[in-house]
């Protein structure tokens, strides 16, 4: 039987690895950052890992959070904001030592959720529940 893509690249403790470096980034980045403002980082690294877990072929799956699309919703996540995020992963993967073939598949799964999360406008975002209000982040000069 062929190894899952969480077993060939070293298993969940990889993909943690991974999370911590780019969390790094992001939380430090003078735009981005401004996306995670009231969200404990741990959450954040834990969220994304048992969803990228599960992505990747983890047995039993342990994510039980919302899908991109749905998590997503209340933040205007322009394309620039995507790649600039996505620019950062492939960093992060070079960081943490990921083989390039691997690090190459990381990414395009990565690119696969970029329809789901990417608004053309402020008006196709709303919030996860009545009361949360949309957060658009304006880009720093």
């Amino acid at each position: 039987m062929p190894l899952s893509f969480i077993d060939e690249i070293g298993g969940k403790d990889c993909i943690k690895r991974v999370h911590k470096i780019l969390y790094d980034k992001l939380l430090s980045h003078p735009w981005l950052k401004g996306f995670f403002v009231g969200v404990e980082r741990w959450v954040l690294e834990d969220q994304q890992t048992d969803f990228m877990a599960d992505l990747f072929g983890q047995k039993p799956a342990g994510f039980c959070g919302r899908l991109p699309m749905r998590a997503h919703q209340h933040l205007y996540i322009t394309e620039e904001v995507f790649m600039i995020r996505h620019n950062l992963l492939a960093e992060s993967l070079t960081e943490a030592k990921i083989p390039d073939d691997y690090k190459e598949r990381w990414l395009k799964h990565d690119l696969g959720m970029m329809a789901a999360i990417v608004k053309t406008s402020v008006d196709e975002c709303e919030g996860r529940y009545r009361t949360e209000k949309v957060l658009v982040v304006p880009k720093p000069a």
